[in-house]
């Protein structure tokens, strides 16, 4: 028992230190890395067009949820909600 609490305690160390020692370094060579190659046109084109779809969905709902879902949607998710729960 002594033995597994030992080794738990030296993997949550082993964790802390990586996290806190070896992932900035770790990020920092990965960002530099694609940082001098710049994207193939393909790519960039795929990420415009991932980001001007963001910028035309609708804004939050009124409720403030954060929901992207159009009136339809909407309806489909209360009926199945009102089905599950047997109102």
């Amino acid at each position: 028992m002594r033995g597994l609490l030992i080794a738990v305690i030296a993997v949550l160390i082993a964790g802390f230190l990586t996290r806190r020692l070896m992932m900035p370094s770790a990020v920092r060579f990965w960002n530099d890395r694609f940082a001098s190659h710049p994207q193939s046109p393909g790519a960039a084109s795929t990420e415009a067009a991932s980001n001007e779809a963001k910028s035309s969905a609708p804004a939050n709902s009124a409720n403030g949820s954060g929901e992207h879902i159009n009136d339809n949607d909407r309806r489909a998710l209360d009926e199945v909600i009102k089905r599950k729960t047997g109102q």
